[in-house]
């Protein structure tokens, strides 16, 4: 995110089982919304107090009902935007815009 700046759009291209990763900084109890204008895209969230990742897409359980999800450490969180293993397997490039916000 741009210093002060709560929200981020980031555009990229994924292939096959490729993955982008964008990175920011969060605190405990704070709220994460994630959008992704692929319907073929899903997104996976790494962090402190997270045991392994999660599932940030549009249905996931982990998501409240505002399609929200609360950070449970403070520190370093890595996204992942990667394509449905189903999309994958095609192994075609596929454009994506993805909105990032923290409240």
């Amino acid at each position: 995110f741009d210093k002060g700046q709560n929200s981020a759009r980031y555009s990229g291209v994924i292939k096959g089982y490729d993955y982008d990763t964008y990175n920011f900084q969060a605190r405990k109890g704070q709220k994460v919304h994630v959008s992704i204008s692929n319907e073929g895209a899903d997104t996976y969230l790494f962090g402190p107090g997270i045991s392994d990742s999660v599932d940030l897409s549009r249905y996931s359980s982990e998501l409240d009902d505002n399609g929200q999800y609360t950070l449970p450490a403070s520190g370093k969180y890595e996204l992942r935007v990667l394509q449905t293993r189903n999309e994958a397997r095609k192994n075609k490039a596929k454009k994506y815009s993805v909105n990032i916000q923290i409240k």
